[in-house]
Parts: C-alpha cells; structure tokens; sequence
C-alpha cells in the first residue's frame, strides 16, 4: 500500500503521466505486437516489451496503442517502431498471433497490469524505452550504452 500511495505521490510533482492498460480491440493489438515482438524470450522479455510500450505511452502522453502502432515514412515507405508490423496490418498481425501459445498469457495477465517495477532493472520512472535485437545496429543506439541485456536483445532509455 506504501507503495502506491508513493507511486501516485511522486507522479503529481514529477508530472509523469501513467498510460492506461489496454483494453478491448487496443488490448487484442497490443498482446499481438508483444508476441510477435518476444514471444521466444519468455516472460521477462515479453513484459520488458510491454514496458517498453507503456514507458512511451507515459512518457508522451499517447495511448499505448498509438505507440504501438506509430510508424513514420522513411524514404516514402511507412516504417513501424515495432518491427513486426512493417509489411502487415495491426488485425493480419493479430490473427498470426492469437494461436501462439503465449497469446492468452499476455492478453489477459500482463496487459491487465500498469507496470511499477522494471524488467530491465531500472525504476518505472525511468524504464527502458528502446530495444533492439543483438544482432543489428540501429542508428539511433549508436554511441549509447544500453541499461540492460537479456533475451538476445539490448534494452536503453533517454533515447530520443
């Protein structure tokens, strides 16, 4: 209990907005993009994602589902932040996803809480906001050091 009434204090003075869970079609999507997205990396690595997408949402003051459906043009070609959308739609995405057999799990456990602790070892004020896999270079990681490594993928905040 202490530590909620913490959490609620310290987001009014910091002006910190908590993001809402998901619910309904947004909550389908969400799990969908989280399963695609680290279905092979277990629990952690899938709530590590879901924080990653609820950190942006709060941080921007977006839903969750716009962040997880923000993409941006590059190059006249729509390019999604979450990689498993690019060349699909949000409902072709879903339906590739729902059979998976961490789907459920995250639909009706993980989405159903707003994350205040961290998966990738740092406070819920200051989680993870980017990831990328080991095995690619992002430009936007270049000269940054990641906060945290698991699930075959680098995690980082403070990336703008």
């Amino acid at each position: 209990m202490k530590k909620a009434i913490l959490l609620v204090m310290l987001t009014s003075i910091s002006g910190f907005s908590q993001a809402r869970a998901p619910k309904g079609a947004d909550r389908e999507v969400i799990a969908a993009v989280i399963v695609a997205e680290s279905g092979g990396h277990g629990v952690k690595g899938m709530e590590a994602v879901w924080e990653v997408i609820h950190a942006r949402a709060s941080q921007r003051g977006t839903t969750c589902i716009e962040e997880a459906l923000k993409s941006r043009l590059v190059k006249g070609k729509k390019v999604h932040q979450f990689e498993c959308l690019n060349n699909t739609t949000p409902t072709v995405l879903w339906y590739r996803m729902k059979d998976h057999a961490h789907y459920w799990m995250v639909h009706d456990s993980i989405l159903k809480w707003v994350p205040t602790s961290s998966h990738t070892g740092t406070n819920p004020y200051n989680r993870a906001t980017h990831y990328h896999a080991n095995s690619d270079s992002p430009n936007w990681a270049k000269g940054k050091k990641p906060i945290a490594s698991f699930g075959g993928h680098k995690w980082y905040r403070g990336i703008k």
